[in-house]
């Protein structure tokens, strides 16, 4: 391990920021090469005489700018911002690195050498049949994808027809080819006042009226919905029963049952966005189990395989539901990705889908341990199975001063405004704990944002 000490002294920046300069300095003058590896975290802290969270801030400043790599039980590296690291160290620009959207809830990425050489295995394979899958394709020739489908979707309580099951690419997709087929401009969709933003933004698109209704921690209030449904413009309800984002709560069976008949029997079809739904090894029955006909059911892959993986299976109320959505997808994507589609089977039929699922759901469990054991003392929602906290602030934080602090982290933090939809938007940040991160990273970020939230904002300022 180097010896490496930045030179801090001649700086007026914040001491993160200073670290980071000093580290591009070192790279362009030579004294620090590609390859380098650099203390760890709480050595160089201690070696400066530094809080550790100024050090790790810096180190995630510097990996921000592209001077430095983290591989997983190896360390901290220079790398040559205008190359990329290979996995053996070396630079070479044929690898394409792309940094993850830390505004969107990710799954934690496999670290198991075994089961990502599995995962490649399958992908490989594709190969054989690269020419078909390059091919537009024809949906009735799409059968062993279904089969494939509806063995996936056994997994969360449903038991579908195969050749009923539909494919979207991804979640955001399938509501958007529901929506198109069945709203028009000034409809109004009604949702739980705090919600995923995806359905925000599609509102917004395709000129619909939002409505939040009341929640309690059960979930909407049937009431709520009631009042709502008879202004006779309602068409669709959307809900994200399980684990929702941002809140991680679970609306029960019982609530399920109350929802589901109420809807049935004001004739609002329910929008049921299943993505954390196979994460739950003990969830509620969907929706589309307990009311079919009432129910456009969409179980995505991306929170419970890789969000890279944008295939959604789509289950719709009735036959004229189904060739109302088949209409409007031809129109708008023509369809689903086919080596996407044909990925996701192989995985599923050889058991890879499974032993991912098994991945994310038991590193999840841990990641919210760790969680546990550094957020102590804050007030956050969460659920064992999930990966993200809903984080009420405190100590005079607020949402935007707080997620500027923590724009460096290897998590990502998100402010209420983007899931609130009625009222002022509560001083929360949805925090995430999956994505590329292992747990040292993320427990070093934990940390951070822990120390960050027990001091003022004013102090913040000036110690980190």
């Amino acid at each position: 391990m180097t010896d490496w000490r930045p030179d801090l002294q001649g700086s007026d920046a914040p001491r993160y920021i200073a670290i980071a300069d000093s580290i591009a300095a070192d790279l362009s003058s030579g004294r620090l090469s590609p390859g380098d590896r650099l203390p760890a975290q709480r050595q160089l802290a201690r070696a400066l005489g530094l809080d550790f969270t100024t050090v790790a801030r810096g180190y995630a400043e510097a990996r921000r700018r592209g001077l430095l790599s983290s591989q997983v039980g190896s360390g901290t590296f220079v790398t040559n911002p205008n190359g990329a690291r290979t996995a053996d160290g070396a630079q070479g620009g044929a690898v394409r690195v792309c940094p993850p959207d830390f505004s969107m809830n990710l799954p934690p990425e496999p670290q198991d050498r075994a089961l990502v050489d599995r995962m490649r295995s399958g992908y490989g394979a594709l190969s054989g049949d690269l020419m078909e899958l390059l091919r537009y394709q024809n949906p009735e020739n799409w059968e062993q994808d279904q089969l494939a489908a509806a063995r996936w979707l056994e997994g969360v309580g449903l038991s579908p027809v195969p050749s009923q099951i539909l494919f979207a690419s991804g979640a955001q997709s399938a509501m958007s080819t529901i929506l198109t087929a069945t709203t028009e401009p000034g409809d109004q969709v009604a949702c739980e006042d705090v919600t995923y933003p995806g359905i925000r933004s599609l509102a917004a698109q395709l000129g619909l009226e939002l409505v939040g209704l009341k929640t309690d921690d059960a979930g909407v209030l049937p009431d709520s919905l009631r009042s709502v449904a008879g202004s006779g413009r309602l068409k669709a309800l959307y809900l994200n029963p399980t684990l929702q984002n941002p809140t991680t709560k679970t609306i029960p069976y019982a609530r399920r049952k109350e929802l589901a008949a109420l809807a049935e029997q004001v004739g609002v079809p329910i929008l049921e966005d299943d993505a954390y739904g196979q994460l739950c090894r003990k969830a509620p029955l969907p929706f589309a189990a307990i009311a079919p006909a009432t129910t456009w059911y969409i179980g995505s892959l991306s929170k419970c395989l890789g969000s890279g993986l944008r295939l959604a299976y789509v289950l719709a109320p009735n036959p004229g539901a189904r060739w109302q959505f088949t209409r409007a997808l031809r129109t708008t994507q023509v369809m689903p990705s086919p080596v996407t589609t044909a990925l996701a089977t192989r995985w599923i039929e050889d058991g890879t889908a499974l032993q991912l699922l098994d991945h994310i759901r038991s590193e999840s469990a841990a990641r919210q341990k760790l969680a546990a054991t550094h957020m102590h003392g804050q007030d956050y929602l969460s659920d064992p199975e999930g990966f993200h906290l809903w984080l009420k602030l405190s100590n005079g934080w607020t949402r935007p001063a707080l997620v500027s602090q923590l724009r460096n982290l290897p998590i990502g933090v998100t402010e209420s405004d983007a899931f609130t939809v009625s009222g002022v938007p509560s001083e929360r940040i949805r925090v995430g704990l999956g994505g590329p991160a292992d747990r040292k990273q993320l427990g070093n970020a934990l940390e951070t944002l822990s120390q960050t939230l027990g001091a003022s904002p004013a102090q913040a300022s000036v110690y980190f």
